[in-house]
């Protein structure tokens, strides 16, 4: 069971990525695609927690994490804001895209996908995303 919420987020209960994870991941590329810009305050433990039906323990984890990577600053009684210029020296998405890439293939794997199935799926999602196809197709 999916449950949209805060920016999109939709938590995967049943996925084996953690549910602390999912929404720091998402977070991040939210900061990282510009949809959070720097500056710009994030929602309270409080209501992000209540928005995605998930413990405010878990957002002050989240968080605080975010905090010591640089994504985000707190400000005593106002809340986190968003850290992108420090976070990501100006533009690096690759830790991330690296991160989905691999939980992407790992899930694959356990399904029991081959290398060939997975890399069709990629260009298959790829050409339909882009509208370009690969050469020679």
């Amino acid at each position: 069971m999916k449950v949209p919420g805060y920016l999109g987020i939709k938590i995967d209960f049943q996925s084996a990525l953690p549910v602390y994870e999912q929404v720091k991941r998402a977070i991040k590329l939210a900061i990282l695609t510009g949809t959070l810009k720097d500056g710009e305050a994030v929602a309270s433990i409080r209501d992000l927690a209540q928005r995605l039906q998930i413990n405010p323990n878990t957002i002050i984890k989240i968080y605080g994490q975010l905090e010591t990577e640089g994504f985000l600053a707190s400000r005593p009684g106002l809340g986190y804001f968003v850290r992108f210029e420090i976070a990501c020296g100006g533009n690096d998405r690759s830790p991330l895209f690296e991160a989905l890439s691999e939980d992407f293939v790992h899930q694959a794997v356990e399904l029991g996908f081959t290398r060939e199935d997975i890399q069709k799926q990629i260009d298959k999602i790829f050409d339909r995303t882009t509208g370009k196809p690969r050469h020679g197709q």
